[in-house]
């Protein structure tokens, strides 16, 4: 089992490479946002520390179960994630132990594309909604994290600057980095 983890700050294009990366290898997807959404809706973000802490810990546990039942299975996948909350790097090492232990690998991906060129995307339709969808809300999220920028030290691996590749060129650099 393979599980391609894509990450980098919000508007990187992680989704939307995803999507055609899953539909060039036939990869299973699991979207972050959908994955997590019904936690947040029970416990909605707000300054309340015992909600946050109960939502954190949810949408964590839920992934890597996921993750651990498809190493189990071998069933190779792609997520997504967003670098922003705290405690990143020692999920994201969860994440590879919880996979090597089950006997799967995992290829970390970091899409880093121009401050430019984030800001261009992050007013973009296909982030209307649920995801952060304007200027403000990205500055509050990424001023704020500047690990959201921040390349995972512990394994080698694929970085792309995507700000001038289009969803399919990214997904080929992925291909290409991991022989897929």
């Amino acid at each position: 089992m393979k599980l391609v983890f894509l990450y980098g700050p919000p508007a990187a294009g992680k989704l939307t490479v995803a999507t055609e990366l899953s539909k060039q290898i036939g990869y299973k997807l699991i979207d972050n946002h959908k994955a997590i959404d019904y936690i947040t809706e029970l416990f909605p973000r707000s300054n309340d520390p015992v909600r946050e802490k109960v939502r954190s810990r949810l949408g964590r546990q839920i992934r890597l179960d996921i993750f651990a039942a498809a190493a189990q299975s071998d069933v190779n996948l792609l997520t997504t994630f967003a670098p922003l909350s705290p405690g990143t790097l020692d999920f994201m090492r969860e994440v590879r132990q919880i996979v090597e232990e089950n006997g799967g690998q995992t290829l970390f991906v970091q899409l880093l594309p121009s401050r430019e060129t984030l800001l261009h995307r992050v007013t973009g339709d296909s982030r209307l909604g649920k995801k952060i969808d304007n200027h403000g809300r990205w500055q509050e999220a990424v001023g704020n994290n500047p690990s959201a920028f921040e390349t995972f030290p512990d394994v080698e691996h694929c970085v792309i600057d995507n700000s001038s590749l289009s969803p399919a060129e990214t997904a080929q650099k992925i291909i290409e980095c991991y022989q897929l």
